[in-house]
């Protein structure tokens, strides 16, 4: 009886381990396209030159200088960060600068891992972004969201603040964003 137990626990723990091996080198099921806002700018598959605009460093989490390009498609978001074209820039007054990223991307490219740990993000802890042009903007976390795929209101601007949103999908099925807020104190 116990040999039994042991074979069918050793086999559910061998699918378990090969399941873990493929959502790391091929992504979850229906991949994860729906990290963006529902009612973003569409997603297009163009392979035009989206600028890389932002430098992202988050030292609690371990993201240091990752590129953020300036788009809405699907292959920088399978390559990278992405900064919504629709929202602001740090360097603008009153913005939500938005930027959004896999929480478990694709292997062998800068997606891959780049937000998985910012659930573990805190208030205080610090998110800074540097624009091609050397300008730093350092932002403080002050609140963490989990919101819909439809909750579009994420991305205004929160009034009388200068803020930068990072978003991911939440864990496990994927069906939720978390939205971690910061305020611009430098």
């Amino acid at each position: 009886m116990l040999g039994r137990f042991m074979r069918a626990l050793g086999t559910t723990m061998m699918l378990v381990g090969l399941g873990l091996v493929a959502l790391f080198f091929v992504g979850p099921p229906g991949g994860t396209a729906g990290n963006l806002p529902a009612e973003a700018t569409p997603i297009t598959t163009s392979t035009g030159d989206d600028a890389t605009t932002l430098y992202l460093t988050v030292p609690e989490i371990g993201i240091e200088g990752l590129k953020v390009y300036d788009s809405s498609s699907e292959e920088r978001l399978d390559e990278s960060a992405v900064h919504l074209p629709e929202t602001g820039f740090p360097w603008q007054e009153g913005t939500n600068t938005y930027i959004a990223g896999h929480r478990m991307g694709l292997f062998g490219t800068d997606s891959f891992l780049v937000f998985f740990r910012l659930n573990e993000l805190a208030p205080g802890d610090e998110v800074v972004l540097e624009n091609t042009t050397g300008g730093r903007y350092v932002y403080r976390v002050t609140e963490t969201l989990v919101v819909g795929p439809q909750d579009t209101q994420v991305l205004e601007p929160v009034a009388g603040k200068s803020i930068v949103s990072l978003q991911t999908c939440t864990l496990p099925d994927y069906s939720n964003r978390l939205i971690v807020r910061g305020e611009l104190v430098a």
